[in-house]
């Protein structure tokens, strides 16, 4: 592979962010090669056989990607849901974006959620209005404070905390409140509430990351000037004074291009640089300080004649979240999943026994032989921390080696570790390698 017909590249990884770069290096004529390896996954609920994730009307990039890949009428049908909230009571509420222009729009979603209590939503409402018209600012210390902490500055009881914001704030970032940095969960607010009534907006996808992505990508690529490589052992880097030199083989083959994206895990990264690197660049060491959240998932099908796909936060329960997605002839797959430590320790029965104890509670009339099949899912790295002080830790697109890229949804995109944060940094390092927007 040389540099004298076209410009090269050459990206570690064929996963989620690897095919993705590919992609767009592809549309732009670039010649690509794809190493992968069977040990080399994205992670952060990235998998292949992972479902297809709820997409947000916020997440630009991931409808963009989506609208190309599927400009076709396509056999998936995709649907608007409502986000939905099961209270302890056992009354679920709905947070439903008024279609309505400006501040109008969120103003009015806001007096007209049930999930708050009217105090709670009053003094929201007053704070975004001061910030709204400068009189008052937003502190500058919110990376260094806890999203816990800044809610009960603004005046958010206890209860708020623990029946919404709590809920809301482990479905989007995968932290509880009293980990999760006040900046990340002030910006993410601000993004999806408090613009366009659109970007509110909850998108079900049927179908799993290969299928909706990976899988049309792959077809896409099959037309052009590609090659894939799958390794049995990890490659040695080498290099240079002007940066990456070349990527040594197993077999004693090198592999050398213009650029080189690393399309990998943290750990998948470090484990391939030199330590000298490590010592050398603090880009590369905050990169070990990174830490991370496991998930523990129990997936059921069962006999329910339901047709509408719904995505349920659980304030309270040993479940964070329920994904339900209709299977047709009667049956629904139930998807119940919880980050952190409290479920770790649980056997494989007891959190079976778990799940179809939570689901008992929204669907009163089920009965165990409703109960077709289950399987537990346990995640380790499921999700970044997002702990005050994480952010400066998060890498940019293009290191300090100068011909060296790193994607991935752990960089820093300004979005959780999340499918939208994936998908940005792909375009970022493709931006990069043309010099002109993907």
């Amino acid at each position: 592979m040389t540099a004298s017909t076209s410009p090269t590249v050459l990206i570690l990884g064929a996963g989620l962010v690897g095919l993705t770069t590919a992609y767009h290096l592809h549309r732009q004529g670039y010649h690509t090669t794809l190493l992968d390896h069977p040990d080399w996954l994205d992670g952060f609920r990235l998998k292949a056989c992972n479902p297809a994730p709820i997409l947000l009307g916020c997440h630009h990039e991931s409808h963009r990607l989506l609208q190309a890949l599927h400009q076709q009428p396509s056999a998936h049908h995709d649907q608007p849901i409502p986000l939905e909230f099961r209270l302890p009571e056992g009354r679920d509420v709905s947070y439903q974006s008024a279609r309505l222009p400006g501040a109008f729009q969120w103003m009015m979603s806001l007096f007209s959620f049930q999930g708050l209590a009217w105090q709670d939503r009053w003094k929201l409402f007053s704070h975004v209005e001061q910030i709204w018209e400068q009189a008052q600012t937003l502190p500058t210390d919110l990376e260094n404070r806890t999203a816990q902490e800044w809610l009960a500055a603004t005046g958010q009881s206890v209860q708020a905390r623990e029946r919404i914001w709590g809920p809301l704030a482990h479905w989007l970032t995968g932290n509880d409140l009293a980990r999760l940095s006040a900046a990340t969960f002030v910006q993410l607010l601000s993004t999806i509430f408090l613009n366009d009534a659109s970007d509110a907006r909850l998108t079900h996808m049927p179908g799993s990351i290969e299928q909706r992505i990976m899988a049309p990508i792959t077809r896409a690529l099959g037309h052009g000037p590609i090659e894939f490589q799958t390794l049995t052992a990890r490659p040695h880097l080498r290099f240079g004074e002007r940066g990456v030199h070349d990527i040594r083989l197993q077999d004693g083959t090198t592999i050398q291009a213009q650029w080189y994206v690393f399309a990998l895990s943290p750990h998948q990264l470090l484990a391939l640089l030199p330590e000298r690197l490590l010592t050398r660049y603090a880009y590369f060491a905050h990169v070990t300080d990174l830490t991370y959240l496991d998930e523990v998932v129990v997936q059921l099908t069962c006999r329910e004649a339901t047709h509408t796909p719904r995505l349920v936060l659980l304030p309270g329960r040993p479940f964070h979240q329920l994904a339900l997605t209709p299977l047709g002839s009667g049956e629904i797959s139930c998807r119940l999943s919880s980050l952190g430590d409290s479920l770790a320790n649980l056997t494989d029965d007891q959190l079976v026994d778990a799940a179809i104890a939570e689901l008992s509670q929204i669907f009163p009339n089920m009965v165990p032989k409703d109960i077709l099949t289950h399987a537990i899912f346990r995640e380790p790295h499921a999700a970044l921390s997002l702990a005050p002080g994480t952010a400066r830790l998060r890498p940019l697109q293009h290191s300090p080696i100068r011909n060296m890229l790193v994607a991935g949804a752990w960089t820093d995109t300004g979005w959780p570790a999340n499918l939208e944060s994936a998908l940005i940094s792909a375009r970022r390092c493709t931006e990069i390698v043309t010099g002109r927007p993907a």
